[in-house]
This record gives C-alpha cells, sequence and structure tokens, in this order.
C-alpha cells in the first residue's frame, strides 16, 4: 500500500539471495519514494560477473503481503 491505495503485482521470491532487489521500472511505474545508500551495491550475477545494470544507488521500503 503506498498513499492508501494498494499495489497489485507478481514478484519472484529468491531465498538464497544476498538482498532483496526490485526492478526500476516498477519504483517508476508507481512513483515510490526511494533514497540514496552508499556505498552502492554492486550485484554480481551467478557466474560471477557483473550484472549489466551497474551498481545500485538507491532503496526503497517496501511492505510486502503475499495473497492467495
Amino acid at each position: 500500500m503506498y498513499n492508501g491505495k494498494e499495489i497489485d503485482a507478481e514478484a519472484v521470491l529468491d531465498s538464497g539471495a544476498e538482498g532483496v532487489y526490485c526492478n526500476t521500472s516498477f519504483i517508476k511505474k508507481y512513483g515510490l519514494p526511494t533514497y540514496d545508500i552508499e556505498p552502492p551495491v554492486y550485484p554480481r550475477n551467478i557466474d560471477g560477473t557483473l550484472n549489466k545494470q551497474g551498481a545500485i544507488r538507491h532503496a526503497a521500503i517496501l511492505r510486502m503481503g503475499i495473497g492467495a
């Protein structure tokens, strides 16, 4: 829920991930507020290479619920 509006979305959860990441297009689509993070996070792919999307420099606080 953001600004009194519930956002219905599908997500894939990865219990082995080192963090929880959200696609920037989702953040932009719903106009969700973000804040800067320092130092930036440099995500790596499963093969150890840097992800082509580059560094993560912003974060958002989201409350999620799981529905059926």
